[in-house]
């Protein structure tokens, strides 16, 4: 799994050191096994969650069992952004894979009244809402090849903002599973539309490493542009 020093991310709304360093916020860094809860729905939890390595999830679970994942984080995301801004939060969090967060206590929020963190807690809450729209195309619009095609654009432009990932590949360790739940689509379709998108020539997944064999043609397919994650 790779690991990102809180200095070393360069996420997309600020550089996380200005939540750390530079305002005098201290991180207490906790590794969590995979598959692991870290917030549930209506919780005020008096931390907030900074993802340094690894993948987590925001998610809503229906009454019969069914999970709907509603985002995938990267490292430099907040995990709970929302508990930050209202103090409550309406999803839960989980870890997808080991993952490494830094925890900073909500109180340190409370008592800063620096413009600069307000302005990057807002890029975040932009950021967050551009991303749920798009999903929400993919879920709508978009089928199956499509939408799968259009995440794995996503995840790379994203991990690649904060080193990582590479022009053509990056680590990828969510299962199909855990793919299917945000996609909307069941494991199985998940594993044939890996499997046509490997035929097809246009990514190769082995030992939890993704690559993008045609990143034009997976774009094309796709229908992916980066704007929305340009906040």
């Amino acid at each position: 799994m790779l690991t990102a020093r809180p200095a070393d991310l360069t996420a997309y709304a600020t550089h996380p050191k200005s939540l750390t360093n530079e305002l005098g916020f201290s991180l207490r860094e906790r590794a969590v096994p995979k598959q692991n809860e870290i917030l549930v729905p209506g919780s005020t939890p008096n931390v907030a969650h900074l993802l340094l390595a690894g993948h987590t999830c925001r998610y809503r679970m229906l009454q019969d069992g069914r999970r709907q994942i509603t985002a995938i984080l990267v490292p430099g995301d907040i995990c709970d952004l929302e508990a930050i801004l209202a103090g409550r939060s309406s999803y839960a969090v989980s870890t997808l894979t080991r993952c490494t967060l830094g925890e900073i206590p909500l109180s340190r929020f409370a008592t800063t009244n620096d413009p600069a963190l307000t302005t990057s807690l807002q890029r975040r809450l932009r950021r967050d809402e551009a991303i749920a729209r798009e999903w929400i195309v993919s879920l709508g619009r978009r089928d199956g090849i499509e939408r799968t095609a259009h995440l794995i654009c996503e995840l790379r432009w994203r991990l690649a903002e904060v080193g990582q990932a590479t022009e053509d590949s990056y680590e990828l360790r969510i299962t199909q599973h855990d793919l299917a739940d945000a996609l909307g689509l069941t494991s199985v379709h998940v594993n044939r539309v890996l499997m046509n998108l490997r035929a097809e020539g246009l990514i190769h997944l082995k030992a939890g490493r993704l690559t993008i064999m045609d990143r034009t043609r997976l774009k094309h397919l796709a229908q992916f542009d980066p704007a929305y994650l340009i906040q």
